[in-house]
């Protein structure tokens, strides 16, 4: 029984990812914002629980930032957060992409106009080709940067 309600929710979590692929969300200006600077922040939130395909995204996120991204963090330009929408100082920032489970978000801050974007369906797509998951990723935010 439990198996069957899992694979109900994960079939219904799917389905909704596809039928909603990479929308923006636009979010309030945050108070770090900086006037004269664009920032790219990756987010990558997950649950306690998390099935095979929702760690390898986290893996594959971690991977694209730590091989393309490195320079780039420690200047503050991009930044990287993996966020437990369960745990309580994880919820704000959860609510603020309207995030329940796993997702892969990208908010671009310029000044102080926020752009968020949606990625979990491209994840969700590329979850089994690394090349494919690094290259995108790297894609997306490298035009956030002005690339």
């Amino acid at each position: 029984m439990k198996k069957s309600v899992l694979l109900g929710m994960f079939v219904v979590a799917f389905l909704l990812l596809m039928v909603f692929p990479q929308s923006e969300v636009h979010a309030r200006p945050s108070a770090k914002a900086q006037v004269d600077k664009q920032t790219v922040e990756v987010y990558y939130f997950h649950r306690n629980r998390r099935c095979g395909p929702c760690r390898t995204i986290e893996n594959l996120t971690k991977k694209t930032m730590e091989t393309y991204f490195t320079s780039e963090m420690e200047s503050g330009e991009v930044a990287f957060f993996i966020v437990n929408v369960e745990q309580e100082d994880g919820r704000p920032i959860a609510q603020k992409f309207n995030v329940m489970s796993t997702a892969l978000f990208l908010n671009c801050i310029n000044g102080e106009e926020e752009k968020a974007t949606n990625l979990t369906s491209l994840a969700y797509r590329h979850v089994r080709n690394e090349e494919a998951f690094l290259s995108n990723l790297k894609q997306m935010i490298e035009e956030e940067l002005g690339r």
